[in-house]
């Protein structure tokens, strides 16, 4: 999955091309699936037998459906789903990342850390994310329970400059490449959801259950 930072830059690019009622709720919904537990915080489901996972986009637009046209908590959090889908097939299917090699998975975390305060600064991100006093009586808590403290914290983290490093995979070139592509994406999908369509497929966007 993509770090909370980039679905925070993806979603202020957004905000730069598009009108939302409450684009504070928006980066708010972007980012806190990342931050769930004790649930399926990404609604992730298997599919094709068993053979193939994704994210159950079909299941969030039926309970959420109707919020996501009013709130745009809602809206953003579905948007970090479509947003995941966009970066599995960016990194597996485009970039061929081999998560089995020992060691990769720990180095591609490093290179997150190298790279976000890259995008703060190339996006010109500011923390303006802000936890409604009322949080825990939002709906999107069906889902799962939510780490607000850790989101926050976080966040934070990702504006404290770190010493730059050579990277291992995840370039800052492939970083901005997939915030482009994640953006015109996020964009085709909130055109069709609009024109009253059904939106992404996500038996078609599923990925193999390795």
């Amino acid at each position: 999955m993509a770090s909370s930072i980039i679905h925070y830059a993806v979603t202020c690019e957004l905000i730069k091309k598009r009108q939302f009622n409450d684009p504070n709720r928006l980066k708010l919904g972007s980012i806190l699936a990342d931050s769930g537990y004790n649930g399926n915080s990404h609604m992730k489901i298997s599919v094709a037998g068993g053979r193939k996972k994704t994210y159950d986009l079909d299941g969030y637009r039926k309970i959420y459906g109707e919020l996501m046209k009013q709130d745009d908590l809602y809206l953003g959090y579905y948007l970090h789903l479509i947003q995941d889908i966009v970066y599995r097939h960016f990194v597996y299917d485009k970039y061929h990342w081999n998560p089995l090699i020992p060691g990769n998975v720990e180095k591609l975390h490093r290179d997150y850390a190298i790279g976000n305060h890259y995008v703060v600064q190339k996006y010109g991100l500011k923390n303006e994310v802000t936890i409604p006093a009322d949080f825990a009586k939002e709906p999107i808590n069906q889902i799962c329970t939510f780490d607000l403290e850790g989101l926050v914290q976080d966040m934070n983290s990702y504006f404290i400059p770190i010493k730059d490093d050579d990277i291992f995979f995840f370039t800052k070139e492939m970083t901005d490449e997939y915030i482009a592509e994640a953006v015109e994406y996020c964009i085709q999908e909130l055109d069709d959801l609009e024109l009253h369509n059904e939106g992404s497929d996500a038996y078609l966007l599923a990925w193999d259950n390795h």
